[in-house]
């Protein structure tokens, strides 16, 4: 049977998503009314189950389909720049003057004023752990200025409201947060489905201008080879995250661009300290997986090795890391001096009559799956048995049922190392799966936020990382290189470093 995704969710749609119907009938032909309507494609779900921007991580999908937007945002060199705001002035360490634009409205025609954006991010304080630090500020407002006085010195505040749970909305004019949130962007959400698809129509009224489509829509699309063919036969317009072997078809069409996008976005190695808690074996781990070979080889350069959290382009990333290099015998050695040893000849290194076995939990992610089944291989080399546990979502970190998990995270989604940083390796940092404990780098992580010196940041973070490395407590296999295949009757579609922004006022089809 032919495949025709776009056919298949029009007739499932047809009576609850109306809008939905401009873009049936294939991405080449004119949309139903004469409506311009791009169909971006991709393998993740499309929420986790809401809209709201100020749960979980959902704030994401809130920018990234034009929705909403922050009051700052990251450039290309992941640095922070003004977005609804005019301006910050850091007027002492724990006081920090925002002005904010003075012609931005919502979508529901409402103005933007100091008192809604307030409003906006002490509702986030108190829905999103990662925003806890906003529910002590004290905030004030006059005019078009916002003043926020943070409990404690606050040097990332700025790069903190990039952050897309910062998003803006009119909370006294959002009737339904989970399913219709009122922001700022240049689309309006007119219906979704988190595991399916979600639909927008322009924004007449935009703030920033005038809204070149009419209308866009996400759909998941969990097969890499499904979501290559409904780019090929135009289906969809956008197929984000390809796969390496997809994305060697895409570049040689003439009728796609291939646009590969270095991104922030690691593939984080987790050890749980509570049941994997031999240092010896995460030390071994750590020997033992040839990531370079999963980067050129197994993943054909959409990943590339690194043992740093952070992007050796960023200052963070720092080359004089003392991380344990692949080295096989090395990694042997260390089981060896630890008491393992295989007695039986079956490949398998054993202690007091236990085999060696490790479980590893996986999640369906970009390419998590093909790393796990690679280091699983490459692990029974030197002597350990990867049990691998596979799940459809990430929500067994949180409670800990995995001895190690590889998991794909954004490092510096606001610009800086401090929130990633915060949340992984402090003591209750809402992704420290590890169940990391440190007095050391619990004490580095109260430094950084009272530190607004540059170069002593670059230094306390790398300090912070070598301290992890040592203790074993994570890894990082490499950073994600995004393969992105858009249409050449598109222009405008964006990709980034961050993985937040992808549509504006200016996307746009032939």
């Amino acid at each position: 049977m032919k495949f025709n995704f776009r056919k298949a969710l029009c007739a499932a749609l047809m009576v609850a998503l109306p809008v939905s119907l401009a873009g049936c009938g294939g991405s080449d032909a004119p949309a139903a009314g004469g409506k311009k309507i791009v169909h971006v494609g991709g393998t993740v779900a499309v929420t986790s189950g809401t809209m709201d921007p100020a749960k979980d991580w959902n704030g994401w999908y809130a920018v990234r389909y034009g929705v909403g937007e922050t009051l700052f945002r990251l450039d290309n060199e992941m640095k922070a720049q003004p977005w609804l705001a005019e301006k910050a002035e850091n007027i002492e360490p724990t006081v920090w003057r925002i002005t904010l634009k003075d012609n931005v409205t919502f979508s529901n025609g409402e103005k933007m004023t100091a008192e809604k954006v307030i409003e906006s991010l002490k509702r986030t304080a108190e829905t999103n752990d990662r925003a806890a630090w906003l529910k002590d500020a004290v905030f004030t407002a006059e005019g078009n200025v916002l003043t926020i006085k943070t409990k404690e010195s606050y040097a990332t505040l700025v790069n903190d409201l990039c952050d897309p749970y910062a998003v803006i909305l009119d909370v006294a004019g959002t009737k339904d947060f989970d399913n219709a949130p009122i922001g700022t962007g240049p689309f309006i959400l007119t219906a979704f489905d988190s595991e399916k698809s979600a639909v927008m129509e322009k924004n007449a009224t935009y703030w920033g201008g005038e809204v070149k489509l009419d209308g866009l829509e996400y759909t998941r699309i969990a097969d890499f080879n499904t979501l290559a063919t409904a780019l090929q036969s135009g289906e969809i317009d956008v197929a984000l995250d390809l796969s390496p072997e997809t994305a060697e078809t895409i570049a040689k069409s003439d009728k796609h661009t291939l646009v590969k996008t270095p991104q922030s976005r690691t593939y984080q190695l987790y050890f749980n300290l509570e049941k994997l808690t031999d240092p010896a074996v995460r030390e071994a781990i750590m020997y033992g997986v040839d990531k370079k070979t999963i980067g050129d080889n197994v993943l054909k350069g959409a990943m590339t090795a690194s043992g740093s959290a952070f992007l050796a382009a960023t200052p963070f990333g720092d080359p004089a890391l003392k991380i344990r290099a692949f080295d096989a015998e090395k990694a042997k050695a260390v089981l060896a001096a630890a008491g393992y040893a295989d007695s039986d000849g079956d490949g398998i290194v054993e202690k007091n009559g236990k085999p060696l076995t490790v479980q590893m939990g996986v999640y369906k992610r970009l390419f998590n799956e093909n790393i796990t089944t690679e280091m699983q291989a490459q692990l029974k080399k030197i002597g350990i048995n990867v049990e691998i546990v596979p799940h459809e979502k990430a929500n067994y970190l949180k409670p800990g049922d995995f001895e190690m998990s590889l998991y794909s995270v954004v490092t510096m989604p606001t610009g800086d190392p401090y929130a990633f940083l915060r949340d992984t390796m402090s003591e209750k940092g809402a992704a420290n799966f590890s169940r990391y404990h440190s007095p050391a780098v619990q004490g580095m992580l109260a430094e950084l936020p009272n530190t607004f010196d540059f170069d002593k940041r670059v230094a306390l973070v790398n300090r912070i990382q070598q301290q992890a490395i040592d203790d074993g407590a994570m890894d990082f296999i490499g950073f994600n290189n995004m393969l992105t295949g858009i249409s050449k009757n598109v222009t405008g579609f964006l990709t980034s470093p961050s993985d937040y922004y992808q549509v504006s006022k200016d996307l746009d089809k032939k």
